[in-house]
């Protein structure tokens, strides 16, 4: 390009590729795609061809990629009322495919559109730098959602003009030039909403436009189930959750589970490590040499995770990893982290990039929204202490006795120490649940208890227990289910309520099918069993009442399931 002016440059997420646009004539947009090579071998182009790829008649002020590869745009600014259209184009065509109207709030709309620059970090937030002398900060939200008010805050004025901005590390980068001889550039940090002090521009490069092109992995880990044999031993299982949380493909993605760290190597056995059904749309390969001990990566070598674009699901994956540890002090803490790694830019120069797990599932991956996981206070290892255990449930079952009597049995594992009390809870549709009485864990060496619970009759009866702690915790049994005919549901589903999974007990069921079916009668899940307990992924599900159904040989039955996020 012979000059900087009025041209801009842009990173598709959904092509892998760098568009640039001259404007210039101020009557049509000349458009070049360019390779830059992502994510494997990143070079330069040796310089711009002549041709364009795409001419059009829109006529952009400033444009960026979001990642579901739609681009957007101001256009026809009016300084009296403050106000602009922001504008999604096609381009290829340049046709407006949608317009919304921006108010910039009074006394602080920019003196122009045609001077700044757009960012849109990869988890959607919109930023914007406007105007000159002074440039103005923005974050434009809303932008996405049909028949709402986009509504645009005003972050702050900048000290130079700025026309440029691009996001790094949960920062923007606002650049600035006075185009004579002085380049600087200023940190905002999304987090704190503090601008850091002016820095000389790197490379004394003189930034117009910027681009962000940000590989960012991000992990979670959280305590899946824990079972104590004794009480030094238990059998744990974590589950990890991992997502590429920047806009493009990420190289050499894998997970190092370093369990001898948290445990001691000669306490650790069994281990075993499965993907959470559902959840590896991407095709991952496990190590199958994994034993988080002298081999503690989780994932075999050289595969690659997807950025997000669309509705696609195949940018994050989950895996249980499980294992027996032996050797455990009660009341001694242990921490262990899961870390996320991958790479971009294979040839020359290696990208590296990395987290640390943050302890929860994966609305904790990020609490800040700024797109940056890696920072402090946003890696914490995922606890255990084994005399901090619930209950866990053996069996629990139910009979009518008489028709207006219903008698329920369990047991559990002992010893049940910090177990405070049962709360058991009745319901007519498993639905809306109403406690009928307390029993008070006395002895931590019990282990059968029992329960009758007369009742006027009714047609069908769903049971479930709330076993709570000491401490307040809390965990429920599985949903069993009775009817005036005195039988029950021979197989079983929990949790119920449930979030992320079932698990589905078949029970006296063989091998066949499990189908789940919503509330207006729509099929919205099948999948077979071979006769064990099988976990099915719920994340496709939206909250509501369903009715799960078991299909075998042996007949079919119905659970009622209730999904709450």
């Amino acid at each position: 390009m012979p000059n900087f002016f009025a041209v801009f440059i842009s990173y598709n997420p959904k092509d892998n590729r760098i568009y640039v646009a001259d404007v210039r004539t101020f009557a049509q947009s000349r458009i070049w795609r360019l390779d830059v090579g992502l994510p494997q071998a990143i070079s330069c182009p040796a310089s711009i061809p002549v041709n364009p790829t795409f001419t059009t008649n829109y006529v952009s002020n400033n444009f960026e990629f979001d990642n579901n590869g739609d681009i957007w745009s101001f256009s026809n600014y009016n300084f009296n009322t403050g106000q602009c259209n922001l504008d999604k184009f096609d381009v290829v065509t340049g046709n407006v495919i949608n317009t919304r109207v921006l108010q910039f709030p009074s006394g602080n709309a920019p003196n122009a559109i045609t001077s700044g620059d757009l960012c849109i970090l990869p988890n959607g937030r919109m930023f914007a730098t406007l105007g000159d002398s002074p440039s103005r900060l923005y974050e434009i939200e809303n932008y996405t959602t049909p028949n709402s008010t986009v509504n645009v805050k005003f972050l702050l004025s900048l000290p130079k003009s700025c026309y440029g901005i691009a996001y790094l590390n949960g920062k923007l980068e606002v650049t600035g030039t006075n185009i004579v001889n002085s380049c600087y550039y200023y940190t905002y940090d999304i987090a704190t909403n503090t601008l850091g002090p002016e820095t000389p521009f790197q490379n004394g490069q003189a930034p117009i436009d910027n681009t962000s092109i940000t590989p960012t992995i991000g992990s979670t880990k959280n305590l899946f189930s824990a079972i104590k044999v004794n009480n030094n031993t238990a059998d744990i299982t974590y589950e990890v959750f991992v997502q590429n949380m920047g806009n493009t493909i990420l190289n050499d993605v894998n997970v190092v589970e370093d369990l001898a760290a948290a445990f001691g190597a000669s306490n650790i056995s069994n281990v075993s490590a499965s993907f959470v059904p559902g959840s590896n749309a991407a095709g991952l390969t496990l190590n199958p040499g994994f034993n988080g001990v002298t081999q503690k990566e989780v994932l075999q070598a050289g595969q690659s995770l997807p950025n997000q674009t669309g509705t696609n699901v195949d940018y994050f994956f989950r895996v249980r990893i499980s294992c027996r540890v032996t050797n455990l002090q009660p009341g001694t803490t242990y921490r262990n982290s899961a870390i996320a790694t991958a790479t971009i830019n294979n040839v020359v120069d290696k990208v590296i990039i990395t987290d640390s797990s943050n302890n929860g599932t994966q609305q904790s991956i990020d609490p800040n929204l700024n797109g940056n996981p890696t920072e402090a206070g946003e890696n914490i290892p995922t606890p255990f202490d084994i005399s901090l255990l619930p209950v866990k449930f053996l069996g629990f079952y139910g009979r009518l006795s008489k028709p207006d009597v219903t008698e329920l049995l369990w047991k559990i594992a002992i010893p049940a120490a910090g177990a405070d009390f049962f709360e058991i809870q009745w319901s007519s549709d498993a639905a809306r649940w109403t406690t009928l009485g307390k029993i008070q864990i006395m002895n931590e060496r019990q282990s059968e208890y029992r329960y009758v619970h007369p009742h006027a009759g009714e047609p069908v009866h769903f049971y479930r227990l709330k076993q709570v702690d000491k401490d307040g915790a809390f965990i429920f049994s599985n949903v069993i289910r009775l009817s005036q005919s005195g039988s029950f549901s021979q197989f079983n589903l929990f949790p119920n309520p449930a979030s992320d999974f079932i698990t589905v007990d078949p029970g006296r069921f063989s091998e066949g099918s499990i189908v789940i079916y919503n509330a207006s009668g729509r099929k919205v899940h099948e999948q077979k069993h071979s006769g064990q307990q099988t976990t099915i992924d719920l994340n496709s599900l939206s909250n509501g009442i369903y009715r799960v159904l078991i299909i075998s040989k042996e007949g079919t039955e119905t659970l009622p399931l209730m999904i709450k996020n």
